[in-house]
């Protein structure tokens, strides 16, 4: 893969670089911004870059956060430099790593841009920067006194931020835009784009496969959408998702439930109701008890985290219960994430929502996320289609 040349960039002979990949490693300007779908081959090519710097030259790799930058960047860049033979050593307690030619790389996260100061570099790379701010940006920048001053930006866009403003709308020959799509990168595995196509709205889908600027805000779900039936097939299996609120101060999150299943005939989900409550636990557990009671043969399922478990915990103990099935969900995905397989569902015409009072309040609140005041409706939907699909490990009150 790759030989050394002593205080020279590491030459590489890298057979299945996709594209834009190519034109990224191929442009000359000092200031690039490699953006693309997920899967594309950003990080990939972000680190290859490293291995053309000068030996001996001083550069930083900055991700978004510690996790970020432990999980992806530092991994991919430990794997491809091991795997060539080109890393002479790697410091695991400073984060520092040297190539055979003695090119330097300081590992970093953005979590607190000014600890980026006081370092001279010669180059930089920021992964995933659209979730990293101007500001590490601006500090970097003053940190090149170094040749052969040169930084690069590797991400999936997020809107019309900074890096929009910074480098697409910027007319200048030292900054260049190199774009990638999903689709570029022909070594994912068999049916990667056509996975996520079924998980992603037709605006998400922009962003995070064809790696696109656009505006997402308040496009995540649309009124329009949502469809209205009197009533469900009969024989569904319902799931009733409750997400727990630790305090009833006025700024805090609601209680909120909802009960959801799965027509596989039609593939059409169903919500039959949406519960939302602000109110000590006492009364949230008295109402969640009084539902299971009504619903018989509803599973329930209440989210694991902090006071949920300790909730739970108590509801398995609770001798009105016995019989009902109960779950305890950990919840391991971020909002959005969660809330993604819905809103395509509802894009698809494969949402229904049975007519009640509780559709005009769900409505507003869906419509306004995931930047509303609240979301907590839409993530007990999240948890209650989350039910369907997952394996029914149930614990039996």
């Amino acid at each position: 893969m790759a030989t050394q040349l002593s205080t020279q960039p590491i030459k590489l002979r890298h057979s299945t670089a996709t594209g834009p990949q190519s034109r990224f490693w191929n442009s000359s300007a000092p200031f690039r911004l490699f953006v693309g779908g997920a899967g594309s081959g950003k990080t990939r090519a972000a680190v290859l870059e490293i291995l053309r710097m000068p030996g001996g030259s001083t550069g930083m790799v900055v991700s978004p956060t510690y996790r970020m930058l432990h999980d992806s960047t530092l991994a991919t860049f430990l794997e491809l430099t091991r795997a060539g033979g080109v890393l002479a050593s790697f410091n695991k307690t400073d984060m520092v790593g040297q190539l055979v030619n003695g090119t330097k790389i300081l590992f970093r996260s953005a979590d607190e841009p000014d600890r980026l100061r006081g370092v001279n570099l010669g180059w930089f790379v920021l992964d995933e920067g659209s979730l990293c701010t101007i500001e590490t940006w601006l500090i970097l920048l003053a940190r090149l006194r170094e040749a052969p001053g040169r930084a690069w930006i590797c991400t999936t866009p997020r809107g019309f931020d900074w890096l929009y403003e910074t480098f697409v709308k910027t007319e200048s020959p030292d900054y260049a835009v190199i774009k990638s799509s999903t689709r570029d990168n022909s070594f994912l595995p068999v049916n990667f784009v056509e996975r996520l196509q079924s998980q992603y709205t037709s605006q998400w889908q922009r962003q995070e496969i064809e790696g696109e600027f656009c505006a997402l805000e308040g496009s995540l779900f649309r009124r329009g959408w949502f469809q209205i039936a009197e009533r469900a097939p009969e024989g569904l299996r319902w799931s009733r998702f409750w997400d727990l609120a630790a305090s009833v101060k006025t700024q805090a999150d609601f209680s909120a439930s909802a009960c959801a299943a799965l027509d596989k005939e039609s593939g059409t989900v169903y919500i039959r109701d949406v519960i939302k409550m602000k109110a000590e636990w006492p009364d949230v557990r008295k109402v969640l008890i009084n539902t299971a009671l009504a619903e018989p043969g509803v599973q329930v399922g209440v989210e694991s985290a902090m006071h949920g478990l300790a909730g739970f915990q108590e509801l398995t103990r609770e001798p009105k219960l016995v019989g009902t099935s109960l779950r305890s969900i950990r919840i391991d995905k971020d909002k959005i994430s969660r809330a993604l397989p819905i809103a395509s569902r509802a894009e698809a015409g494969k949402l229904k929502l049975i007519r009640g009072n509780w559709i005009s309040d769900f409505l507003d609140e869906a419509t306004s996320f995931p930047h509303g005041q609240h979301d907590d409706q839409i993530d007990s939907v999240s948890g209650a289609f989350g039910m369907l699909k997952e394996p029914r490990k149930i614990y039996w009150s």
